[in-house]
């Protein structure tokens, strides 16, 4: 095989791969908050984590005591911190509100549905809280139409005289594909480490001041 056809092959491989997308289906309802990381084809579910048994019984007295010292000493270290930490975020932030600006237009969401059920056990009130209700996703989807790629969308609202309390169903995909996202690292995340490296030089030359 000449040299050519394996450089065709693994542009043709890296390619292919910058193509796949990744990100999350992120769902909320009564029963609680489910998200779900895409990966391609994949799908690995992140909420609700599965429950592992517990351990804490099956403890021996010095294991205990081990893990109890371990926690006092990360207690004790958070709350030692470093000194100019709030100074050296908040000169990040510039870097951030880029970073928001640009991560924006390269997420493609893949549909939004939102259905919102109000609760109401008179007419009045029902009629109240429906409008209500339109005028906030009349708030809320002008935002998501301005700033992002939205493939489907679905919103509905009912009214349910015998419920004492509105309920809100949110059911949300969205991606980006590997190569925007690397790419995306390698420019802001390189920005913002060059950002907070200078200004913990900083931070330390005013401190040996």
């Amino acid at each position: 095989m000449s040299w050519w056809l394996i450089v065709l092959i693994i542009l043709s491989a890296l390619f292919l791969i910058g193509q796949l997308r990744i990100g999350a289906r992120i769902r909320y309802d009564t029963t609680g908050l489910a998200v779900t990381v895409i990966a391609g084809p994949a799908r690995i579910r992140v909420l609700p984590a599965k429950e592992e048994p517990d351990k804490t019984e099956q403890e021996s007295e010095k294991e205990k005591k081990k893990r109890a010292v371990k926690e006092r000493r990360k207690v004790s270290e958070k709350a030692e911190g470093k000194p100019g930490t709030l100074a050296r975020i908040m000169d990040l932030l510039p870097v951030l509100a880029q970073a928001a600006g640009a991560l924006r237009r390269k997420i493609l969401i893949h549909y939004l549905n939102l259905k919102v059920i109000w609760g109401a056990s008179d007419a009045a009130g029902a009629a109240i809280g429906f409008g209500r209700a339109h005028a906030i996703i009349g708030m809320i989807w002008p935002i998501f139409d301005h700033n992002f790629r939205v493939r489907r969308h679905a919103f509905q609202v009912d009214v349910d005289y015998e419920a004492h309390r509105p309920e809100v169903a949110v059911d949300l995909a969205l991606t980006m594909t590997v190569g925007q996202a690397l790419a995306f690292v390698l420019r802001y995340g390189g920005k913002a480490l060059m950002r907070w490296s200078r200004s913990g030089q900083r931070s330390q030359r005013r401190q040996e001041a």
